[in-house]
């Protein structure tokens, strides 16, 4: 079966990109505005932002040439459930265009079937996070001068033209990380030269590997493309299988040794060293590492009520009697999310899915990795793995994790 990514490739064929171009060199491979028309039109990028309610100033961003409009000059409190919410208006949006500005709506994937079938083909494709930034953009008003992406950059063009220029220098397996933040001045001077001048139409597509610096400037009014961005996993995310072992370890958990000298805290690091191999070397680090790659693309789910509605309906449910007396905490036996896992943030242990984090109280920490290592968990198993907590701090723990839907 031939997928958009097949189709926006095309004629290229999915193996030759992947062996030849994917993280190695960019590509723009020409198409026709039949090939985008699934995945975003002007029409339907106009009924999309009419949902005012999704938008925030953090999910719409205005800049013009290339520096960002404030907040309040072009989003304006609105009446929302539970009090007011800042939200963008659309008639100030609009006048900002008016004035030459670019719209950025970010994390579009769930807005629109075509959006979320490439992220989610884009992902079964490289094992990859996507994540989908949509820019609309008016003639010779840019938004950004020249960057790189700490990601893969997949660009496809839905309407009106864009000139983009590929720069000869290209950062060296850059992260999210001050080491790798630059200022305007400094971006300019480490992209280089321009090596080449892409236009872009609808139905193009564009390619840019990771660090490779680029920027772009609309030719026409209403240049409209989505940006998606392809997170691979790296060595760096597996870091946190060394800390959920070494918090077991009583000789990592001690203290350092009083104005320990250099000598010392050498000789300290060299027995670190050794445990962190053993601790890499170990079967439970090998069964972590391939849970985390595999669980590493987002799951970009939609609804399907038809197949709903054809089904015969079930009985509905009787509501059962109370009990005469409340059960035990915990009785029963919880699913543990496939989505969500532990991690460390800046030295923190954190859940995460991927888009939001809840940091873990640390002395909860060891049970939080406990419940999260198992596919299933049971109070009944938390109890014999942790004897000395209270019922009430498992009902609670119990009742925290499923709240965050870590279990359900």
């Amino acid at each position: 079966m031939t997928t958009l990514l097949d189709s926006l490739l095309a004629p290229l064929d999915a193996e030759t990109f992947f062996a030849e171009y994917f993280g190695k060199k960019p590509l723009h491979v020409k198409g026709t505005p039949e090939r985008t028309a699934a995945i975003m039109t002007l029409a339907g990028l106009n009924s999309m932002m009419s949902m005012t309610s999704v938008w925030s100033p953090q999910t719409m961003k205005l800049f013009v040439d290339r520096n960002p409009v404030p907040v309040p000059d072009y989003c304006t409190p609105t009446l929302a459930l539970g009090g007011e919410a800042l939200r963008p208006d659309p008639d100030l949006v609009q006048s900002w265009i008016g004035k030459g500005a670019s719209v950025i709506l970010n994390d579009i994937d769930a807005l629109a079937p075509g959006v979320r079938q490439l992220a989610n083909e884009l992902q079964e494709a490289t094992g990859g996070r996507s994540q989908a930034n949509l820019y609309f953009s008016m003639s010779q008003h840019q938004a950004f001068g020249p960057h790189c992406d700490v990601h893969e950059v997949f660009a496809v063009h839905c309407n009106g033209e864009k000139v983009w220029n590929i720069y000869e220098n290209r950062e060296d397996t850059p992260i999210n990380h001050p080491s790798f933040q630059f200022g305007d001045k400094e971006r300019e001077r480490r992209a280089g030269k321009v090596a080449e001048q892409v236009l872009m139409q609808p139905g193009d597509l564009l390619y840019i590997p990771r660090g490779l610096y680029h920027d772009a400037l609309a030719s026409q009014n209403g240049a409209l493309h989505i940006a998606f961005g392809v997170t691979i996993p790296k060595a760096l995310d597996l870091l946190g299988i060394i800390w959920e072992a070494a918090v077991q370890d009583p000789a990592m958990r001690a203290d350092l040794p009083h104005k320990a000298d250099a000598a010392a805290l050498g000789r300290l690091l060299k027995t670190m060293g050794k445990s962190v191999e053993q601790i890499l070397a170990s079967k439970g680090a090998r069964q972590a590492a391939v849970k985390a790659v595999e669980d590493w693309p987002y799951a970009f789910k939609s609804y399907d009520l038809e197949s709903r509605i054809k089904l015969p309906c079930a009985p509905a449910p009787q509501p059962a009697s109370p009990p005469a007396h409340p059960p035990a905490p915990g009785a029963g036996s919880y699913r543990v999310s496939k989505t969500v896992r532990v991690m460390q943030r800046d030295g923190r242990p954190v859940l995460t899915d991927g888009k939001q984090h809840v940091e873990v109280p640390r002395d909860i920490a060891r049970q939080v990795s406990f419940i999260m290592s198992h596919d299933t968990v049971s109070v009944t198993a938390l109890r014999k793995q942790f004897p000395e907590m209270t019922e009430a701090a498992v009902t609670a723990l119990i009742e925290n994790m499923k709240a965050m839907r870590a279990i359900a």
